[in-house]
């Protein structure tokens, strides 16, 4: 297919999506990162946009960003391109400088056009001199020359997402006086202006089609980067969303947020270029990706999360079929892990940093007790082992906490990932729901190993008291909340999420919690739409403790004195879970080759378990 001057095999592309699988503070390509994009390559996808490089170590975002600002970074990007090769998968090099987005415990000192404050970072940027803003055009030069010496097959400038370009242009970031102020895309041309002077491979632009704030990039902005895309010969168009220090929940594409505002704007930017557009954003869900093709809306489509989860999935929708699992854009594993300092992981696809070989030819005969993602994936892998898996699951449902889940707002595009993971384990798995097992289940039938996957039930704290109350397993399972007054003791992701739910519904929601914050678990971009969206609509006490119920009215203490919060008609208790592994040390002292797995063992989050099952699917 052709885009512009750009050719590659089909039309589908990998979304430029951090690691942080470079060396640190040098970022050097490692041999990790390259086993990573060849994952994805023997996936099928067409055209891979390498992971954000900062162009300078000002302009960076995290420790293990990936760097191209010595030579002596040439010879690992010549490998993976080299790499990628081999597949008929072309490499396109994203070029960026962060500006005032960039990370200030890794950059140094924070510059950007004018001194504007980043939100995301809390770091009020050095207004740029002329120097500097020559240095960072020159580094785009030379990385860029460096890009194309390894055999990239395209170079990717960041044009939006309110990164350096974005804010020379962007009336909310740019305030300066000089030339640069009055021309406010001076920088663009300038940088657009010695990029082709400097190289000869196909150049593509990424633009933000929408920031979602006010005095955000208009229609005028973008009909005037389009002018200038036609007039630097720009090869590609690509479309993404919000901006880094002001809209994170769009630029990272949340789940919750809607589908339809960015088909409609899709369609604006259509009618305001001729140019090749490939555009991002969940484009799996709904099976965007075939009807904005088929519409002609898009020319190719770029997929990030969802080659993280299923980097088959280029094939797989390529010969039409649905033996896929679908993202469902949680962010834990991906940016929760990036963010925290860890590798990139997927709380679905434990097989990012090490695919799952089989090397047994004997077969095994296993039980797995509890049909929760820890079982269900310890499952799959045993049966790719050739092994006869067995499932005992007590409700009539597969899925365990996870059901409930999806079941929290604007969570429902989890459900999407159960139900797959659901249909692949019933076509390949031996499921028997609706039964309790006990000793005497294995003692009538021989098992080679048995698997304990009970999972964790809701910890209900000893409150003087306390008799009538659910817990937040009970509310998402459907127990209504008919008060108009609610407690919720214990303020972590469940309490939270019970919270949002409550306020959605009118009520009067109060939250306790012992520790000095709310929050616990919750992921980062969740936990910023919850302080936007719910927080001051919910009073929250923290560092403080349920001492006594009296009939309605609750007592408490907090760090200086006991006091009464009043009377509520409902209270929800959120205080943790607690494993349930009682059946686990009864079968121990009976029976060889017991496991205990996911939060059976230790309670954790959904991408412990799946980790968790690979291991011990190895093990066995």
């Amino acid at each position: 297919m052709k885009f512009g001057k750009f050719e590659t095999k089909n039309h589908i592309f990998m979304a430029p999506v951090k690691t942080a699988l470079a060396t640190p503070k040098t970022g050097f390509i490692t041999e990790e990162q390259i086993k990573y994009y060849e994952r994805k390559a023997k996936g099928g996808v067409g055209t891979i946009i390498l992971e954000p490089i900062s162009v300078l170590p000002s302009g960076k975002e995290h420790p293990k960003q990936t760097m191209l600002n010595t030579d002596e970074h040439i010879d690992g990007l010549k490998k993976l391109v080299d790499t990628l090769h081999k597949y008929d998968t072309k490499l396109i090099v994203h070029l960026n400088h962060a500006g005032r987005a960039a990370n200030p415990k890794t950059s140094g000192e924070v510059l950007a056009p004018s001194a504007i404050s980043c939100p995301s970072t809390g770091k009020t940027p050095k207004e740029l001199t002329h120097y500097q803003i020559e240095e960072i055009i020159y580094a785009f030069k030379e990385n860029a020359l460096r890009a194309q010496k390894a055999g990239a097959d395209g170079i990717e400038i960041q044009f939006g997402h309110g990164y350096i370009v974005h804010q020379f242009y962007s009336k909310r970031s740019n305030q300066r006086t000089d030339e640069y102020g009055k021309d406010k895309f001076k920088f663009a041309k300038e940088l657009l202006l010695a990029l082709k002077d400097a190289v000869n491979i196909p150049i593509s632009i990424r633009i933000s089609g929408n920031e979602f704030v006010e005095n955000g990039i208009t229609n005028e902005d973008l009909s005037k980067i389009f002018a200038l895309a036609e007039e630097f010969d720009i090869s590609l168009i690509h479309v993404g969303w919000g901006n880094a220090c002001d809209s994170a929940p769009w630029y990272y594409n949340h789940m919750s947020l809607p589908l339809e505002v960015m088909d409609n704007k899709l369609r604006e930017i259509r009618d305001l270029t001729s140019l090749p557009i490939i555009a991002v954003g969940r484009m799996h869900k709904n099976e965007r990706y075939k009807y904005l093709v088929e519409e002609k809306v898009v020319d190719g489509v770029v997929f990030g999360r969802q080659l993280i989860i299923d980097p088959d999935f280029p094939n797989k929708i390529l010969s039409n079929s649905d033996d896929y699992l679908r993202c469902g854009s949680c962010l834990q594993g991906c940016l929760g892990n990036v963010k925290a300092g860890k590798p990139i992981g997927c709380i679905a696809n434990p097989e990012i940093h090490k695919e799952f070989v089989v090397k047994t030819a004997e077969k095994k005969k296993v039980a797995i007790v509890g049909g929760g993602p820890a079982g269900l994936f310890a499952g799959l892998y045993l049966k790719k082992k050739g092994y006869d898996v067995t499932v005992f699951e007590k409700n009539d449902y597969l899925g365990g906490q996870w059901v409930l889940a999806y079941k929290s707002p604007g969570k429902l595009s989890m459900k999407d990932t159960l139900d797959d993971l659901i249909r692949k384990a019933k076509k390949s798995l031996n499921i028997k729901l609706n039964t309790e097992v006990n000793e005497n289940t294995f003692k009538n039938e021989k098992f080679d190993a048995i698997i304990v996957a009970t999972g964790a039930k809701p910890f209900v704290p000893p409150i003087k008291g306390l008799e009538n109350y659910i817990t937040g397993f009970d509310f998402f399972e459907g127990k209504k909340v008919n008060g108009e007054s609610v407690l919720i003791i214990g303020g972590g992701l469940i309490g939270l999420e019970v919270a949002e739910a409550l306020v959605k519904e009118n009520k009067k929601v109060t939250v306790v919690e012992a520790l000095d914050s709310v929050g616990r678990g919750m992921e980062i971009v969740a936990s910023k739409l919850f302080q936007k969206n719910y927080a001051s609509k919910i009073s929250i006490y923290t560092n403080t403790l349920v001492k006594e119920i009296k009939g309605k009215e609750v007592i408490v203490q907090n760090m200086e004195e006991t006091e009464s919060l009043g009377e509520f008609d409902d209270i929800v208790i959120t205080t943790g879970t607690k494993s349930e592994n009682d059946l686990y040390e009864k079968l121990k002292n009976e029976f060889d080759n017991v496991y205990l797995i996911g939060d059976a063992m230790k309670v954790g989050q959904i991408i412990d378990a799946t980790q968790e099952a690979l291991e011990l699917a190895e093990k066995i």
